[in-house]
Parts: C-alpha cells; structure tokens; sequence
C-alpha cells in the first residue's frame, strides 16, 4: 500500500512543474534548447567521420608505441631448407653480395661435376639487442610525442566541430525566429487589407489602397518562402556536422531572443587552448625527431645464439649417396656477442640533423605565431562582444518606438488623415526594428561563442546558455 505523503508529494510535483511552465514559460524554452543542444555535440562526437577517423589515428599512434617499446623482445627465427646443387667448390674469397658460396672443401676432381645432389639443414636462430646505448629509448619516446600529436590533433578537431555546431545551432534558431516575425508581418498585412478593403467598399478610401495592400501581402509571403527556405538549408547543414541524422526532439528555442549573455571574467591564459597544444605537440615532436637522429650514431650490442642441422648428399671423402642428403648427419649449435660501432654515421647524418634542427625552430615559431593570432582575435572577441551588448540592449527600444509608430499611422489612415504609402512604410519600419532585436540577440550570443572558441573554451558558452 503506498504511503499517503508519496501521492500528495507527486501532486505537488506536478503542480510545481505546471506552475513552472505557465509562469515560466522561457526558462523550460531555454532548458529545452540547452538540451537539445547537448544531445547534439554527443551525436557530433560519436558520429561525425572526421572526429571518428581521427579516433581511430589517435588509436593506430598508440599501437605504434607499443611496437617500439616491443623492440627489447628478441627475435627468434626458425627455418628449414632442401636444396639440389652440385659440388664444384674452389678455395678463394668471394664477395657473397650476389652469389651463393659453396660450403665445405676443395673439390676433389678436376673440372666440374654438373650432377646435382640433395641437401637439407634446419635452424634456430635468436639475436636480441638488450642494450642500444639510447637508440631504443629516444624511438619510444618519438612515438609517445607522436602520440600526443595525434591526441591534441583529435582534441582540435573535436573543439573545432562543437563550435561549428553551436554556430549552426544559433543561425537555426534565428531564422526560426526570424520566419515568426515574418509571420507577424504577414499578419499586419493581411489585416491593413482587410481594412483596405472595408474602406474602398464603404467609399472611405480609393480602390489603389486595396491593390497595394495586396501586393504587399503578397510580397510578404514570397519573403516567408525565403527564409522557410533558408530555415531547411540551415537544419540540412546542422545534420550534417553532427553526421548526418539529428537527434529526436527538435525544439526551437526563443528564449536565446529574450535574455542576454552576462559579461564575465575568463582565464586570459592561452596555455590550454586545443589549437596551441597543437602546436606544442608538433614542437615536442620534433625536438624528440632530432634526438632519435643523434641516437643513430651510439654502437650497438647484439646477442646470438643459434642451433642447426645439416645433411647432404656428398660423403666426407667425395663419394655421393644422394639419401643422405634428406636427413641431418651433422649437428650444431653457437652463442656470441657483437658490439657495432658506425663510425663514419655521423657524417652522413650531419645534414639530416641540421634539417630536422631547422623543422624544429620552423614549428617553434609556428607556435608564436599560432598564440599572436589567438590573442589578437580575444581581444577582437572581448571587444566585439561588448558592443554586441550595448546594441542589443538598444534594439527593443527601436522596435518599442516603430511599433508605437505603426499605430498611431494605422488610426490616422483609417481617419482619412494619410494615405497607403505611409502605413506600409510604417509597416516596413516595424517588421526591420523586430528583426534586428532578433539579429542583435543572435549577434551577442555569437559573439559570446568567437569568444569561447578563441579562449579555446566551449564552457564560456555553455555554461550561460539556457540559465
């Protein structure tokens, strides 16, 4: 049985959340839209391709990681061979590049032999490098900056395509605001004629006014079809940058149109913004480029051990017994060590060094110029988004006075006082001063968005929207 005190809580709920919604009618508008908003910056970052590929390169970097930090196992090679080959072998040293010597001693006959005899040999072989004086080190290091590279990369493009999104989000629900203010238009025409209309029948006015005013009803509505039309094309590209299918629920949120950002305090600090950890990735990339080069030059130890059989055709005293060659008749097995020293690499990798010292001090510099830029478009930013303030905070001024305007022309005309022209000028004044209150709301809010993407912070936005 359920407890009194949870129904009467669920109706206080409910009655709370009623009461929300018809006195508060903006505020559940603007949650809508920040929630709307939300769910699509998540379906950008699952489904757009290019975030998912740079992913994937952000996942491929850190198998290239653990490919180098695999170079300390050792390398183990089994193999088994048969051959048929004669035996006409002579003393002398050759260079192996292009030929295959013969193993074992002098031929025993003179003049060559041109019949064959089998042989077989099995072997395993293991060499391993424990100690590479800094070679393999500073290559899992390389790979760990290009690791970096690659995560700072997918955090640009993710920061990048937010902000797309968020923009295309705010020219979506201007034109949707716009098209209601084309609406109001469409109406006032369409009641000036009516009255026109009234008038010319009751012989007030001349059959002219009934012809403008329907032309201008007309042109009204041609101009809905424009921006119905632009309203489509903006949706059309809003789903493609968050990959193609938008999420369920679409609400079309004025509340951007009745409250303004508040100007705030932000960390003035470049230091974490997507695009200069890019160029600080790049720079520590190549700095970890130029040290694996110099790590070139440093000796190398190798350890090897090997174990092999061999069997062949051919009998120590020159007789051949062809089955002997499919067998192993000799066993053997060997360990060593090899320390290598390239003493004249470092001539030869001079060049490469003082080029890849140039690539270096190229992406240093790339660096400067990347944070000279962003702080030259912050300090436009800051400023264009107090001046977008001061006019939205002017417009409904404007729009209060055309209406105003409007009115008393209207009541003039239907007293006789004027004619048409003026109560379509007036009419014209109202529909611009009503939407420029729109595009001057739209104008702070997207000037508050260039400021959170040159601060490289999406919060800055976020955190005011829908409040």
């Amino acid at each position: 049985m359920k407890h009194p005190i949870f129904a009467a809580f669920r109706k206080i709920s409910l009655m709370g959340g009623l009461f929300i919604c018809l006195f508060f009618p903006d505020r559940v508008l603007a949650q809508q839209g920040k929630t709307y908003l939300d769910s699509l910056l998540k379906t950008a970052e699952l489904n757009y391709p290019l975030i998912k590929a740079k992913k994937l390169n952000t996942q491929a970097l850190q198998y290239a990681v653990k490919y180098k930090q695999n170079g300390l196992i050792p390398s183990l090679n089994a193999s088994y061979q048969v051959d048929y080959a004669t035996d006409n072998n002579i003393t002398g040293m050759v260079y192996p590049q292009y030929i295959l010597p013969l193993s074992g001693p002098l031929s025993k006959i003179n003049g060559n032999d041109y019949h064959g005899v089998p042989g077989s040999a099995a072997a395993l072989n293991l060499q391993w490098e424990p100690i590479t004086f800094g070679q393999r080190s500073s290559e899992v290091e390389l790979a760990k900056g290009r690791l970096q590279y690659g995560k700072a990369d997918e955090e640009l493009t993710l920061f990048q395509q937010q902000v797309y999104v968020v923009n295309a989000w705010l020219s979506y629900t201007l034109i949707n605001d716009l098209i209601k203010v084309y609406q109001s238009d469409i109406d006032r025409s369409a009641f000036n004629l009516k009255q026109a209309q009234s008038l010319v029948t009751s012989g007030l006015r001349p059959g002219t006014d009934s012809s403008s005013f329907s032309s201008e009803y007309t042109r009204a509505q041609i101009r809905m079809i424009g921006f119905e039309r632009q309203r489509d094309s903006t949706l059309i590209v809003l789903k493609e940058l968050v990959g193609g299918k938008l999420p369920a629920g679409l609400a079309a949120d004025s509340s951007l149109f009745k409250n303004l950002p508040a100007l705030t305090l932000a960390d003035t600090s470049l230091k974490d913004h997507p695009e200069v950890q890019l160029e600080k990735a790049n720079v520590t990339t190549n700095e970890l480029a130029l040290k694996s080069l110099k790590k070139s030059i440093m000796p190398r130890l190798t350890l090897w051990s090997t174990g092999y059989g061999r069997g062949s055709g051919i009998e120590p005293d020159g007789s051949v017994n062809s089955a002997d060659g499919w067998h192993f008749e000799r066993y053997n097995y060997g360990i060593g060590a090899q320390v290598s020293f390239p003493i004249l690499e470092v001539f030869r990798q001079k060049p490469l060094w003082k080029q890849q010292e140039l690539v270096t001090a190229a992406s240093r510099e790339q660096l400067s110029q990347t944070e000279l830029h962003l702080n030259a478009q912050k300090e436009i930013a800051e400023s264009t988004f107090q001046k977008a303030l001061q006019s939205a905070r002017l417009a409904p001024q404007q729009f209060k006075s055309a209406m105003y305007s409007y009115n008393a022309i209207e009541s003039r005309y239907k007293s006789g006082l004027i004619n048409y022209y003026d109560v379509i000028q007036s009419q014209q004044l109202v529909f611009r001063s009503e939407a420029d209150v729109r595009i001057a709301y739209y104008n702070a809010w997207k000037s508050l968005l260039n400021k959170a993407a040159y601060y490289g912070n999406l919060d800055l936005f976020l955190n005011q929207y829908g409040k």
